[in-house]
């Protein structure tokens, strides 16, 4: 029974890394949160399916971006309490990883949710 034990372990660490992140990382909070905002959104526009993924897909993109994050700047701090020019270079990296991540996921959300935006705007004002 120990590789179920395991098994089961491995998903206790996975959730605390992500329970870590939610409760440290503000900006964790800001991506769930339009994470939220963004499937409550299709979920009134229907949208299809194949939007569906485009979103999820950019959804674990910018979250696990932002982990790795995290998981960066932890491994950098924990090395060293002093300004490095290569620790703040591992950090910058990571956080622009995280940021070209966002304004994909922005771009996306863009292209799903613009027109249909756009036509309820048009039909409330006439």
């Amino acid at each position: 029974m120990k590789p179920v034990r395991s098994i089961i372990k491995s998903f206790e660490y996975a959730y605390e890394g992500i329970s870590y992140c939610l409760k440290t990382q503000r900006n964790m909070r800001i991506h769930f949160t339009f994470v939220a905002l963004v499937i409550a959104a299709g979920m009134y526009f229907d949208i299809h399916m194949v939007e569906w993924t485009g979103l999820f897909i950019t959804f674990s993109l910018v979250i696990t971006s932002e982990m790795f994050n995290t998981a960066i700047e932890k491994v950098v701090d924990m090395i060293t309490e002093d300004y490095h020019e290569k620790a703040k270079i591992a950090k910058d990296v990571a956080a622009g990883a995280v940021l070209i991540n966002a304004i994909v996921a922005v771009f996306v959300g863009y292209l799903v949710f613009f027109h249909r935006i756009v036509e309820v705007l048009y039909n409330w004002i006439r």
